[in-house]
């Protein structure tokens, strides 16, 4: 990990409107990510974890703050812009993994590769080569519907990872995993940073996790708050 920052949010809020009430969800959150760097964000069901996570993404636009990534503002950017940023810099790991149903995993992994404009080919290749890093070489023909759900979160991950992002958002991907699964799923996430120099953002309910993160925050009444460093 270095010290450059690959993503920086600063002052985001966003209210949502519960029939007539306002209710304030982030009230001025601030959040630095290193290259490289591993973060974990905690916090009570409906604190608002997977709304910041949205917000880093810019697939929700904050009432006010804002989110760079490498130096670019995405939140100022226009959709367009919004989606090629996603595209060339960042991956997003869902819980309920989101693969296409009608799809080989090699196919769902491929298809950021093909947004992104690369031939069928080499968007293939690359999806092959992704598979075999998070150990599915033998799963590459085979429909979500056919794979468990560890493989299937692994095929997100493959997927998120494909097109080499520099920053990774996963909302509580081992939320839907028993144990075993869900700490085969962590390794892998850890590691993948480690070798790619990827920066990830995960928001977890699992406490045993946390010892695997260089940081962890906790988002409680609309604020991030450092709530302990696990680097050794």
């Amino acid at each position: 990990m270095n010290d450059r920052l690959m993503l920086l949010a600063e002052g985001l809020t966003k209210s949502f409107f519960q029939n007539a009430t306002e209710v304030e969800v982030l009230k001025g959150v601030n959040l630095q990510l290193a290259v490289g760097e591993q973060v974990a964000i905690v916090g009570r069901s409906g604190s608002g974890k997977s709304s910041l996570l949205h917000l880093l993404a810019g697939l929700d636009s904050a009432d006010s703050g804002s989110v760079k990534v490498d130096g670019v503002d995405l939140l100022a950017a226009d959709a367009n812009g919004r989606a090629r940023i996603r595209r060339e810099k960042m991956g997003f790991v869902y819980q309920q993994h989101h693969l296409l149903a009608e799809f080989s995993a090699q196919e769902n992994v491929a298809i950021p590769q093909q947004l992104l404009g690369v031939g069928e080919s080499s968007a293939r290749q690359a999806a092959r080569d992704m598979l075999a890093l998070v150990g599915l070489e033998e799963r590459l023909n085979h429909l979500p519907s056919e794979l468990s759900g560890g493989e299937r979160q692994r095929v997100a991950v493959a997927r998120a990872l494909v097109n080499k992002p520099q920053v990774v958002l996963a909302d509580e991907p081992t939320g839907s995993l028993d144990r075993t699964s869900a700490e085969l799923l962590m390794d892998l996430l850890s590691n993948l940073s480690r070798a790619q120099g990827t920066s990830f953002v995960v928001v977890t309910h699992d406490v045993s996790m946390l010892q695997r993160f260089d940081r962890v925050a906790s988002l409680e009444a609309g604020i991030l708050q450092p709530l302990s460093s696990l680097a050794e």
